[in-house]
């Protein structure tokens, strides 16, 4: 009688370590990887930016997390280009964004 594989199906181990490589291979292939922006795009992302620290106007500004693209809305406070970060203010809330991780802004609705 030839069992092929099932005599052995119901008896597999996993290991935790391999476990955790398995799912941390897993979790590499969901990062999410921003695209390189042109030259126009980052002059109208620091156009945008700097509109909205001038004229102390929301924009909606939109960043690389770690497993996909995120949207905030709030005002430019402060700019830093040494460090490269912005400071954008949406009630009583400050969020630092890293400059790297901005992928896009524009000026919210009716604003322009």
């Amino acid at each position: 009688m030839d069992r092929g594989n099932k005599l052995w199906e119901g008896h597999r181990l996993l290991l935790p370590q391999h476990r955790d490589l398995i799912l941390e291979e897993k979790q590499k292939a969901k990062e999410y990887h921003p695209p390189e922006l042109a030259a126009d795009e980052l002059e109208a992302l620091d156009r945008t930016i700097r509109w909205s620290r001038a004229k102390k106007r929301p924009i909606v500004l939109t960043y690389a997390s770690k497993y996909g693209p995120k949207r905030c809305t709030g005002v430019v406070l402060n700019i830093n280009l040494l460090e490269g970060w912005i400071i954008l203010q949406s009630g009583e809330e400050k969020r630092l964004i890293p400059l790297s991780k901005i992928v896009g802004a524009e000026a919210e609705s009716g604003w322009e």
